[in-house]
């Protein structure tokens, strides 16, 4: 073992979390390898087996770390006593920074995810509260879904284009974006004062 490394019995699960969202942001997830974590770490890849099960194991628990960071950030970023309407460009700011702050865990968190990487629900639960309940003190209880998933979409392709450096034509698109919440919200304040639409 090299000198100024860890011992293996210094290491723990948070150490190798860590490690491997260190390189998850430096080398995306193709960097991302059993052995380059232990490397770092200064411990033969095997020692790791006693805190993930394996590399599918490390990114559910990269996913969920990020989620509930996510979470954590969005509520940070909502003045409790702000209206509804200023909680929600408050939600799309700190959505949009945190994938900002760390945009190969937010890809990883919130991109594509095959069966081997789904996390229990509760990640996901605690990261769209702040959402769920913003959107809750604004549009009639029977359309709140949607009208959380249609702002969540339009959040999240504002970050996905602004991730790939696809706003090229000028202006101002954080602020183009917080106009249309605007427009979205005040057309689901009018919304909650009609009839409900029925199912069809």
């Amino acid at each position: 073992m090299l000198l100024g490394m860890p011992h293996p019995s210094r290491i723990n699960r948070q150490a190798v979390i860590d490690t491997a969202r260190a390189i998850l942001e430096e080398a995306g997830p193709e960097g991302l390898a059993m052995r380059e974590v232990a490397r770092r770490l200064g411990v033969r890849a095997p020692s790791l087996y006693e805190y993930v099960e394996g590399r599918d194991a490390l990114i559910r628990a990269l996913i969920a770390a990020g989620l509930d960071e996510l979470g954590t950030a969005l509520v940070a970023a909502t003045p409790p006593d702000a209206s509804a309407l200023d909680r929600m460009h408050a939600i799309a700011d700190g959505y949009i920074d945190f994938a900002l702050r760390c945009p190969a865990l937010f890809s990883l968190a919130l991109g594509p995810c095959p069966d081997a990487h789904v996390v229990d629900a509760v990640h996901g639960e605690r990261a769209s509260a702040p959402l769920l309940e913003a959107v809750a003190a604004i549009a009639p209880e029977e359309r709140q879904l949607n009208a959380a998933q249609s702002l969540w979409s339009l959040v999240h392709g504002y970050v996905t284009l602004e991730l790939a450096g696809q706003f090229r034509l000028g202006g101002t698109p954080r602020a183009a974006l917080h106009e249309m919440i605007t427009v979205y919200c005040a057309a689901l304040g009018e919304a909650a004062e009609e009839k409900p639409i029925p199912a069809v």
